[in-house]
């Protein structure tokens, strides 16, 4: 019955099951109970009852894992998470995006926690590679 449950399920539907007519359709397949005797209504009812349990935790349990891994080298190139919003390449073409990033940093408003100490990394740098030039013999 954990075999046929699907199909046991939808013939039977939730309503009351004719156990008799059950019992003569599982002599002509020629199923037994598991001393080898006929089937009886009360053994079917019951192998039922807990063929349905069966199959309700192991699907509960299935349902209750995560999916198995799978390494990323594995997935196929187009592959997206279901929840994730559509790519970039989806939304905006590239060909449309004419900004650089020269073009946007007059947009970029400091930050007004920065003091305008005269502080020049690019001098800094150029300071600290002579010094580094210097003390290893160059």
């Amino acid at each position: 019955m954990v075999k046929r449950h699907d199909e046991l399920a939808e013939r039977w539907g939730d309503g009351k099951v004719d156990w008799r007519t059950a019992c003569e359709e599982f002599v002509e397949l020629g199923l037994t109970d598991t001393r080898g005797r006929a089937v009886t209504e009360r053994n079917a009812r019951e192998t039922w009852l807990q063929a349905r349990k069966h199959v309700s935790a192991k699907r509960a349990k299935a349902a209750a894992q995560p999916p198995p891994r799978i390494n990323p080298s594995r997935l196929p190139t187009d592959w997206r998470p279901a929840n994730a919003p559509p790519s970039t390449s989806q939304l905006v073409p590239a060909a449309a995006v004419s900004h650089s990033l020269q073009d946007l940093m007059p947009a970029i408003r400091k930050n007004p926690a920065d003091k305008d100490d005269g502080y020049d990394p690019k001098a800094r740098k150029a300071s600290l590679l002579r010094l580094i030039a210097k003390r290893s013999g160059h």
